[in-house]
């Protein structure tokens, strides 16, 4: 992975997501909010269209990565069947979310089967390029491809963005998080109900 894109982009949705951005322009001080999440349109494991609907009314967190990942993907589904297990009755509280950034090889049937492998409560979404695409740019989220051939790999951001019921965006969380260190922020989150 380039350690430079995912620091860079987890910086950036930490800074500039949702919370606002501050800079210099023509000699003037500018303040601008810029929202993180939105309206999506994808592809869900049974092959049905899923929008933020399918969240809303829950604390969602957002994870875009890809089945063919050797470390990242993994270890953040793992933690979030972890992060469930620990919730205890407030898991009922959030919706896991996987969105894979690999159209080319994570159809509707492989996700499902990759997914499987985890906490069945995680929902898992794909979708077009252009779909993929158009969601990955309104959660801030970075990626692209890297290589050619069957064995390419996606560089990508390993930060959780976490929605609020009402689908408005409400914090991020290090992809490196341990699961108690989660579950203390997911439970702050609750408490402010950001």
């Amino acid at each position: 992975m380039n350690r430079r894109a995912l620091l860079v982009s987890a910086v950036a949705i930490a800074a500039l997501g949702g919370i606002g951005a501050s800079y210099i322009l023509n000699n003037k001080h500018v303040t601008e909010t810029l929202a993180v999440g939105g309206p999506f349109k994808l592809i869900g494991t049974d092959g049905q269209e899923v929008t933020e609907a399918a969240v809303k009314g829950k604390y969602s967190l957002f994870f875009f990565g890809f089945t063919f990942c050797p470390d990242a993907c993994p270890t953040a589904l793992n933690t979030f069947t972890l992060v469930l297990e620990k919730l205890g009755p407030d898991a009922a509280k959030i919706q896991p979310v996987f969105v894979s950034i690999d159209p080319e090889r994570d159809t509707p049937q492989v996700l499902k089967e990759y997914l499987g492998s985890f906490d069945p409560r995680i929902m898992g979404l794909t979708g077009t390029a252009e779909e993929i695409a158009d969601a990955a740019k309104k959660f801030r989220v970075y990626y692209a491809k890297q290589g050619e051939g069957e064995y390419y790999l996606m560089d990508h951001s390993t930060a959780i963005i976490v929605m609020n019921p009402d689908f408005e965006y409400a914090g991020v969380l290090a992809g490196n998080m341990q699961p108690d260190e989660m579950v203390t922020r997911l439970k702050e989150i609750f408490a402010h109900g950001a």
